[in-house]
């Protein structure tokens, strides 16, 4: 089948986005004990989803409605949205990633943004460097239901460009962008950054090709033809 779209990952991948996660971790932190966890179920060393489902199991055991603990994580959601889009404003591109969009352009290939992000915050970050005209469309963690991994947030995106999952690439430095590939039985590429290995790095390795964020600007073009090279 062939290649019709590259999905790309934004943060780490087209993008070095400056958050501060560890103050979105204490402000996610300081919203659960806000509402009744206790310090020492919580540590900045786990990240905000993390915390964030333990806290969930805590406060049903506590007898916590359903619409009272929505409440909470909206409230999470909202302080770090705000948190994000402070560094979507300081976004950066990584080196020489237009040349890597001008090719597939070229190709023909139609291109989306999967991210983990806000929409808001990722169209904010493509305005900031000047690249929003390269994708057709950007699906953040606010506009479906289930966000990466799980299959619905590509789905989605292909859906939304008239596509099929055999018929993308999905690029990410993330094992939540491979594991999402895998799920709907899509090619993959992964960017290997300082932080790729951190958590569920098999995951991470099962992508169909690896290479360092450093190698982008000379590699990426070349990995993406190799694979269009192999489809059938």
């Amino acid at each position: 089948m062939n290649i019709k779209a590259v999905i790309w990952d934004l943060d780490g991948t087209l993008i070095h986005f400056k958050i501060d996660f560890l103050r979105a971790r204490r402000e996610a932190i300081k919203i659960l004990r806000n509402h009744g966890i206790p310090r020492d179920e919580l540590t900045v060393r786990n990240s905000i989803l993390e915390n964030i489902k333990h806290a969930v199991e805590l406060f049903k055991d506590k007898g916590k409605l359903s619409n009272e603990i929505e409440s909470i994580l909206s409230e999470i959601n909202k302080r770090v949205s705000e948190i994000e889009y402070e560094a979507a404003l300081e976004a950066t591109r990584i080196d020489k990633i237009e040349d890597v969009l001008q090719f597939l352009e070229k190709k023909e290939l139609k291109q989306a943004i999967y991210t983990f992000n806000m929409h808001r915050n990722a169209e904010t970050s493509l305005k900031q460097i000047d690249l929003l005209n390269y994708f057709e469309v950007i699906v953040g963690r606010d506009d479906v239901e289930n966000p990466k991994p799980h299959k619905e947030h590509l789905l989605t995106i292909c859906r939304e460009i008239g596509v099929s999952p055999e018929e993308i690439i999905v690029i990410g430095d993330t094992y939540r962008d491979i594991q999402g590939a895998k799920n709907v039985g899509a090619k993959s590429i992964a960017i290997r950054t300082k932080s790729s290995s951190f958590a569920n790095e098999e995951i991470f390795n099962s992508a169909d090709i690896i290479i360092s964020q450093e190698e982008i600007s000379n590699n990426l073009i070349l990995a993406i033809k190799n694979l269009l090279d192999t489809q059938i």
